[in-house]
This record gives C-alpha cells, sequence and structure tokens, in this order.
C-alpha cells in the first residue's frame, strides 16, 4: 500500500496481524493461516503445512513483515558498498559486492546469481532446489557504492544530505548543518562556514574583522 513494500521478487501477502508481509518468493500464493506462502503454481494444504503440486509436496515458506517506506534503512555490504533494503549483499564474479533481489537469500558459487532462503543453488541446472521444487533463479545486481551516494553519513544510521554536514543537536543526536565541511557551534543549535569561528555571545560567524549570521542545524 502507500506506506509499506516488499522487496523486488517477493509478493505482498497479509500477515494474521492484518498487516503486511512480504513472502521471498515471485507470484507467490498467500496461503490462509496468514503465516506461510507458495510458489506460484502451487497450492496451501494448511492441514499438512505444505505446498502441493500434483503427487508433488514440499515445504511452504514463512512471510517477513512487510518493510515500512517510513523506516527504510540500506543494508551494508562493507564500509564503502550497500544494498537497498530487502536485498542480500553477495559477491559477484569479479569479486565485487553485488545484490540479490531478496532478503536472506542463497548466493549461488557461480557469482552472478542467488536463491530464495531455504532453498540452494543448482549451478548446472540454473535452477533454486527445494525437495522435488524447482524455481528460476535470480540474478544479482552491482552494489550501491557509498561512496558515489549523494547523501553524507553521518554514522551507521544517519545521514544528511549532499553538501551538508553532520554535527551533533543539544539532544545528542545528529543534526546537518547546511554548509560542506561547516564548523559545528558549541551550543549545538547552530554552525558556521569553514573558516569562521562560532562566537556564541553574539550569534555570529567571525573570520577576522568580518562578522555574518551563523546556521541553524536541522535533524
Amino acid at each position: 500500500d502507500a506506506t509499506h513494500e516488499c522487496p523486488t521478487g517477493d509478493t505482498c501477502c497479509k500477515l494474521a496481524s492484518g498487516q503486511w508481509g512480504c513472502c521471498p518468493l515471485p507470484k507467490a500464493v498467500c496461503c490462509s493461516d496468514g503465516v506461510h506462502c507458495c510458489p506460484e503454481g502451487t497450492t496451501c494444504e494448511v492441514s499438512t503445512g505444505k505446498c502441493n503440486r500434483g503427487d508433488i509436496n514440499m515445504p511452504w515458506f514463512e512471510k517477513t513483515p512487510a518493510i515500512s517506506t517510513e523506516e527504510v534503512l540500506n543494508v551494508q555490504c562493507d564500509a564503502t558498498h550497500e544494498c537497498e533494503t530487502g536485498k542480500t549483499c553477495c559477491k559477484l564474479a569479479s569479486g565485487q559486492w553485488g545484490c540479490c533481489p531478496l532478503p536472506k537469500a542463497v548466493c549461488c558459487s557461480d557469482g552472478v546469481h542467488c536463491c530464495p532462503e531455504g532453498t540452494t543453488c543448482e549451478v548446472s541446472t540454473g535452477k533454486c532446489k527445494r525437495g522435488d521444487i524447482s524455481l528460476t533463479w535470480f540474478e544479482k545486481v552491482p552494489a550501491i557504492s557509498t561512496a558515489e551516494v549523494s547523501n553524507v553519513q553521518c554514522d551507521a544510521t544517519h545521514e544528511c544530505p549532499t553538501g551538508d554536514t553532520c554535527c551533533k543537536l543539544a539532544s545528542g543526536q545528529w543534526g546537518c548543518c547546511p554548509l560542506p565541511k561547516a564548523v559545528c557551534c558549541s551550543d549545538h543549535v547552530h554552525c558556521c562556514p569553514e573558516g569562521t569561528t562560532c562566537e556564541v555571545s553574539t550569534g555570529k560567524c567571525n573570520r577576522g574583522d568580518i562578522n555574518m549570521p551563523w546556521f541553524e542545524k536541522t535533524p
């Protein structure tokens, strides 16, 4: 809906709570117990906890809570690479980081593909296997280099827009000064341009004989 989403390759299903959940399969069948789901082309047999297709039975999959679009944070692969929320960091054949479009995915040894959690990669056939069921595998995409990401990282969970400077607020939380390489003033509310000093008593930024109004930080 407008405030909840699932990662690429997942299917939105309602949970028993009535909230949205994500099934780690594309075009999945949402089971009526509000907890599990099955691959496309199968049916849920709630009484046995299986996914059925003809004479074939396989264990069903469990849904996870959907992502609130108000709380989205990227998945860190290392200090300089990340994947979007709900994806899994996997190494590519090149040795660089890539992103599998599934949460908690299995990274296949060919360095190109990945499979849903609870399955295994069968590289020889290009499939994801779970019991007697085969699913088409997924392709990884290159990870995001944080060196190319526009935002300025304050710490692992907070960032400021490009061209801003991270400064602590009076609350102890991170704030953003709307200047690059700014001076963070000791009142924890204001900041000044690079090369100036904060004069808290007058509320000014000083450089030699030049005084200028200071700037206010934002959360």
